[in-house]
């Protein structure tokens, strides 16, 4: 009898399926059984729709609605229990896993809980890598979640170096060129001016102009985030929101990774040339929004206020005062009722006690009396009211002698106002007396005793 090879190497394989069928271990067939009870067991743990007052839809839909309204402690129940049924029924890097860890960072963090949350961030900027590459844009929006627990924390480093590496993932994304890079742009920007790296901000905020320029948008409404952008680095260049010498040495230091040319140093006028262009867009193609114009205009006004060339802010001042009279339903005399604080380098705050000698953190203030003058300079300043009396009084007015505000408009004309008050509060930490803190010791050593009795 002749064996029909082609027939037995088509039958060999589902013999070999059966035989494997047949001998599979027990144990894997137990395991596997195991892992569907513990799926049906989560599934019976997590909390009901109907508990969750959820609508019909996405049941993580409903969950973000209840973090969105701080609902924290409500959603955070059946989150974990739904990642357990997922990771039950499927494996550990599932990538549905994703939106339900973020979700869950984002309640831990809603409770002040930020330690825990960067566990979930990270797990689901981790899978998403895994998921859909190393260098997926998908991530961006949960590095966004990490940098901003690491804020809280008070942890900088960590949070500059996610807030960059968001950034690079986005230029691995797109072209150099690409305007779907500006929205990465923009914020890594932005960051960068809140630790007072003006200069590495100023750097992506000209690469911004450059795309849009590339794309002939370069005169457009678009154009005009950057362009502000650029001025507000040449003006905290030269008018920092802190003393130079309060500023931590980490956040000068210049990432040279966004820096792809030479950088302009203390050249002000493009700082000024940049405001002119936002006034000239404004004018060509927003002609119909007066308040937007008008707001451009005083940016150009306030800037030559700050470099203490009175002239020239003058007639702007009264050119937006007559923009603003003309405009429906706008106030101008109310718009311009006050002094505006254009420039105040923020003191530093009290010095911390020893952690031993600290009481509660308090919320203390000092409130100064002063003239504004009509070329919105400091003058007569006078201490009416603090608490603690004297701790921070000194620094307080030291900083306000620094101060430029935009002044105070008459029918378009800027005049003094000899009575304005300014308040300014600060956080510090009660110190503790001596008999206090051993009241405290005492107390819990007695706390302790306590608990070996028991």
């Amino acid at each position: 009898m002749t064996t029909d090879t082609s027939s037995y190497l088509r039958l060999r394989p589902i013999a070999l399926i059966l035989g494997l069928a047949l001998t599979w271990p027990a144990t894997v067939i137990a395991e596997s059984a195991a892992a569907e009870d513990a799926a049906a067991e989560a599934d019976a743990a997590a909390p009901t729709l109907q508990a969750l007052d959820v609508d019909l839809g996405d049941p993580l839909d409903t969950v973000e609605r209840q973090i969105d309204t701080r609902e924290y402690e409500a959603a955070l129940p059946w989150l974990e229990a739904h990642i357990e049924s997922i990771e039950a029924g499927s494996h550990r890097f599932d990538d549905r896993l994703v939106r339900p860890l973020t979700l869950l960072g984002d309640a831990l963090s809603g409770l002040g809980r930020y330690d825990e949350a960067l566990d979930h961030y990270q797990r689901a900027v981790h899978l998403t890598r895994v998921n859909q590459g190393l260098t997926a844009p998908e991530q961006v929006a949960i590095v966004y979640r990490e940098a901003n627990a690491y804020k809280a924390l008070g942890d900088w480093q960590q949070a500059n170096g996610r807030e960059e590496y968001a950034y690079h993932v986005l230029t691995r994304a797109h072209d150099p060129l690409d305007e779907a890079l500006l929205p990465g742009i923009y914020h890594l920007a932005g960051w960068y001016q809140s630790i007072n790296n003006v200069f590495a901000a100023r750097s992506l905020y000209e690469r911004a102009v450059g795309i849009l320029d590339t794309h002939g948008k370069g005169s457009s409404i678009a154009a005009i985030p950057a362009l502000q952008g650029v001025a507000l680095s040449y003006r905290l260049e030269r008018f920092p929101r802190f003393y130079a010498a309060d500023l931590d040495a980490s956040s000068s230091v210049m990432p040279t990774s966004t820096l792809s040319q030479p950088m302009s140093v203390n050249n002000f006028p493009a700082g000024e040339a940049a405001l002119q262009k936002v006034i000239q867009i404004r004018q060509e193609q927003q002609p119909d929004n007066p308040v937007a114009l008008a707001e451009a205009v005083l940016d150009l006004a306030d800037w030559y206020t700050l470099f203490e060339k009175d002239r020239r802010a003058e007639p702007l001042y009264g050119h937006a005062w007559q923009i603003l009279a003309a405009a429906p339903g706008v106030d101008a005399a109310s718009y311009f009722a006050n002094p505006l604080l254009l420039f105040y380098p923020a003191p530093s705050p009290p010095s911390l006690p020893p952690p031993e000698q600290r009481g509660e953190p308090i919320t203390g203030f000092v409130e100064v009396a002063f003239a504004v003058t009509s070329d919105g300079l400091v003058r007569d300043l006078n201490t009416v009211a603090s608490e603690p009396s004297g701790l921070m009084d000194f620094r307080v007015r030291k900083s306000l002698r620094l101060a430029r505000y935009r002044p105070m408009l008459v029918d378009g004309v800027p005049v003094a106002k000899p009575a304005h008050t300014y308040r300014h509060e600060f956080p510090y930490f009660a110190e503790l007396s001596q008999e206090a803190e051993d009241g405290a010791a005492e107390a819990v050593e007695q706390a302790a005793a306590a608990g070996d009795l028991q």
